[in-house]
């Protein structure tokens, strides 16, 4: 039974816009996820080793299971149903921008269901009609892109786990059921995707790991710069910013040294760096590798222990154990790029 079958289509647009659910999607582009294809990626695969998927490769992934399928009607109802994707890694590595291009590209409507955004809005069983006019008009609207971030929080269902998610008015996870149910009904040709965001999958534990894994019918891990992408990446955002580095600058340097910094600790370093004052002075003083470092300091790397519970998360995927199971080795420094796991299968 629908219980809006008497409201217009109009009138629920309007409603998830004014409640702030359906959002404009900023202009990003899939290239906006600057980085490269890795250089040693067939080598180590050669080697038997497997190393972390390169950005190339994640941007490669993103149009192939979720832009390709969401712009088009014909490719969506030919290729393999892909109802929903999780984007996962290290804190402000490009998830969150990666989804913004995916509706972007596609042309698609952009509704936020994240937890954070939601609180407050549709409280106790309301939240039943939330989800039912999302996915509505999603599909009578289609394309559609339906968002979560921290989306590992949805599956939770340790108590005291979910205690530390306050002060929150509404339940992280009281959107889990609801999704489950709406997500059985996507079929081909809808052009409906959901995508998840998660910094800390490996909060999902026992029971709750097995729903968070099969809910998901891709898992792309996003990784870290390596030196490889970051030789594009610095260059990308210092242009991106109004700064140039000339070429007498140490690039090679200054890659070696950021190699444990997320893209979206390097996009800080140069937005902060390239002041009004200082695009003027770069004629006269280029931008030095010294300079840089400067700014680079005060901001800090990538966690080893968070990092290393991603990994290992990574590492006991199904489809990622059974490659490691069969003979393939972990590098010891993953900082490497190269081809990895896409997604599940």
């Amino acid at each position: 039974q629908d219980p809006t079958a008497d409201r217009s289509m109009e009138s629920l647009y309007a409603e998830l816009v004014s409640n702030g659910i359906l959002q404009q999607c900023p202009a990003r582009h899939v290239l906006d996820y600057a980085g490269s294809f890795s250089f040693l990626g067939s080598i180590l695969e050669k080697s038997n080793i497997l190393p972390d998927p390169s950005m190339g490769q994640v941007r490669q992934a993103i149009t192939e299971y979720c832009i390709l399928p969401l712009g088009s009607q014909y490719i969506h109802e030919k290729v393999p149903l892909i109802k929903s994707v999780l984007l996962y890694g290290m804190p402000r590595t490009g998830k969150t921008l990666l989804s913004h291009a995916v509706a972007n590209l596609a042309g698609a409507n952009f509704f936020n269901l994240s937890p954070r955004n939601t609180d407050g809005k549709y409280p106790g069983k309301a939240a039943a009609l939330m989800i039912h006019m999302v996915f509505k008009v999603a599909r009578t609207m289609a394309p559609s892109v339906i968002y979560i971030d921290e989306a590992e929080k949805v599956f939770v269902s340790d108590k005291k786990k979910k205690k530390e998610f306050q002060p929150y008015s509404e339940a992280f996870d009281r959107i889990k059921k609801l999704i489950l149910k709406e997500v059985k009904k996507m079929a081909p040709g809808e052009r409906v995707l959901l995508i998840g965001n998660s910094a800390a999958p490996q909060l999902c534990m026992k029971k709750d790991r097995k729903a968070f894994l099969n809910f998901w019918n891709k898992h792309l891990y996003v990784p870290v710069p390596d030196y490889a992408s970051l030789r594009i990446l610095w260059p990308a955002l210092c242009s991106r910013h109004g700064g140039t580095l000339n070429y007498e600058f140490d690039l090679s340097t200054l890659c070696s040294i950021s190699e444990n910094y997320t893209s979206g600790a390097i996009d800080l370093v140069t937005s902060s760096m390239m002041t009004a004052r200082r695009k003027e002075m770069l004629k006269k003083r280029p931008l030095t590798v010294k300079e840089v470092l400067q700014w680079l300091s005060k901001v800090k790397p990538i966690s080893p222990e968070e990092d290393g519970a991603v990994r290992k998360w990574t590492n006991d995927l199904p489809v990622r154990a059974a490659i490691l199971g069969g003979g393939a080795k972990r590098p010891k420094s993953a900082k490497k790029g190269g081809k990895g796991k896409k997604g599940k299968k």
